[in-house]
């Protein structure tokens, strides 16, 4: 069923009462089993949009079904946490929201929330530290204990204890080095290929797009600009407009074609790049 917004915006006000526009007339839909990369510019309303996913901001304007609810709630007494509990947001950093003595104590917090005995939230915490890759013995340790990496699996395992079908993670590899980035998108791509759940990402990784993300939307001063494929969105005449880098393996194949007549083809990884280069040299 996934989330579908209907000609949706948001604004918001200024210090003067003035109002600007976030999103514009958005309309857009998101299925399950997706996996959905969001890109553009600062402040071209990415944030906004996926804030509205798990009914953390809710629209100035139009109208936004997640799954059976529908926002805004027509119901005052309708809770928001059904909502949050189908679709987890990863905030930027979320290892800063970590607060709990232990590391099993915190992973727990959120199905203890949602009313799950004692006994079923340590189940659900454990189920969900060991999909990130956290052993058993590190669950009695406090999370202000462990490093950097191991703190952003503890965060998102916290999410995922609460079982949501949707994943909306933003720029959830910032501040990691390479290889915890690598790492962080290996686990979420897993997520999503083995166990089902929808991503919908927003990061400026155009190497990290090129590589997980089915789709691509592209926003630009509050609007969908662009939404389709990887292969699509690189020759698309719009796309020196929409303020985007290329792909390294992408631009590294440019560069080949132009200076030393390779032929042309879209590669979007390194070894997409490699394996091409050994077919054209018959290695």
């Amino acid at each position: 069923m996934g989330i579908q917004f209907n000609q949706v915006s948001y604004f918001y006000r200024g210090v003067k009462n003035e109002t600007y526009e976030a999103i514009n007339q958005i309309t857009l839909n998101i299925n399950d089993g997706e996996f959905v990369a969001i890109c553009g510019q600062t402040g071209s309303g990415k944030t906004t949009l996926v804030q509205h996913m798990n009914a953390l901001l809710k629209p100035t304007k139009g109208t936004i079904q997640i799954y059976e609810h529908t926002l805004p709630l027509k119901d005052k007494k309708t809770k928001i946490g059904p909502i949050r509990k189908k679709v987890g947001l990863v905030f930027q950093f979320p290892e800063y929201q970590l607060f709990e003595e232990t590391i099993l104590k915190d992973i727990m917090f959120g199905p203890l929330n949602f009313g799950l005995s004692l006994k079923e939230a340590e189940e659900k915490a454990r189920e969900a530290a060991k999909l990130v890759g956290l052993d058993d013995e590190i669950l009695q340790k406090s999370p202000f204990r462990i490093s950097g990496g191991q703190m952003r699996r503890v965060a998102i395992a916290g999410i995922l204890a609460m079982e949501p079908e949707m994943l909306v993670l933003d720029e959830p590899t910032r501040g990691l080095d390479p290889k915890g980035s690598d790492e962080m998108m290996a686990l979420f791509n897993e997520l999503h290929e083995k166990h089902g759940k929808t991503i919908v990402l927003i990061t400026h990784d155009m190497d990290i797009v090129a590589r997980y993300a089915k789709r691509i939307l592209v926003m630009d001063k509050g609007k969908i600009k662009f939404d389709g494929t990887r292969e699509l969105l690189f020759i698309s005449d719009e796309f020196e407009h929409l303020h985007l880098a290329k792909p390294q393996a992408y631009r590294m194949m440019e560069y080949l074609s132009n200076t030393l007549g390779y032929p042309f083809k879209q590669v979007f990884t390194e070894e997409d790049l490699l394996a091409y280069l050994k077919e054209v040299r018959h290695e």
